[in-house]
């Protein structure tokens, strides 16, 4: 993640002509703000991980977000409660970090955990690809605040947090924010 920003903000600074092309992409977005009911919130599509986000881990992707396979909330979580059979959530993540370091960051954040300072978690709708895996009420991808959303679900799910609703912030598109982003259709 740190190489394509790098790699992004380097491209930026070198043309003048791809950075004002993308202020106007900036200044176009749409953005809606509104809160997550619960069902809402837990039908939240899970990213998308793989090789190049997990590092060399193809068992725990697998695992956790298998191919083919819906991967809301709710679901991710089920599959992780199966493979770390823990009653607090602190001591899952503990021991999902320690088989993939992505998980580093959920550990952190369940250490401390407070859902009152959870934030705003970025959404769009689901991608043309995405929908067919998914029942039709599952309109939502998580596209930023997955380790977030993921240590609030786990926190719901072992019954450590009652919902307290959660702000998201809706557009359509993320690539003014993130290059590599999956368009929606």
């Amino acid at each position: 993640m740190k190489a394509l920003l790098l790699d992004d903000a380097n491209r930026l600074s070198a043309s003048l002509s791809d950075y004002e092309a993308t202020r106007r992409k900036i200044d176009a977005v749409a953005y809606k703000t509104f809160t997550l009911s619960e069902a809402d919130f837990n039908n939240l599509v899970f990213m998308e991980a793989n090789a190049s986000v997990w590092t060399d881990n193809q068992t725990l992707v697998d695992t956790l977000t298998p191919k083919g396979q819906s991967r809301t909330l709710k679901e991710v979580v089920d599959r992780i409660l199966k493979a770390y059979p823990y009653q607090s959530p602190i001591k899952v993540f503990k021991h999902l970090a320690d088989d993939e370091p992505w998980f580093d960051g959920c550990f952190i954040i369940s250490a401390r955990f407070d859902p009152r300072l959870l934030g705003e978690l970025l959404i769009r709708p689901l991608a043309a690809y995405e929908k067919p895996v998914h029942s039709p009420n599952i309109r939502f991808y998580l596209e930023d605040g997955n380790h977030r959303a993921l240590v609030y679900a786990v926190f719901l799910r072992l019954q450590v947090e009652k919902y307290q609703p959660i702000r998201a912030i809706f557009s359509q598109d993320w690539t003014h924010i993130y290059p590599w982003a999956q368009l929606t259709s």
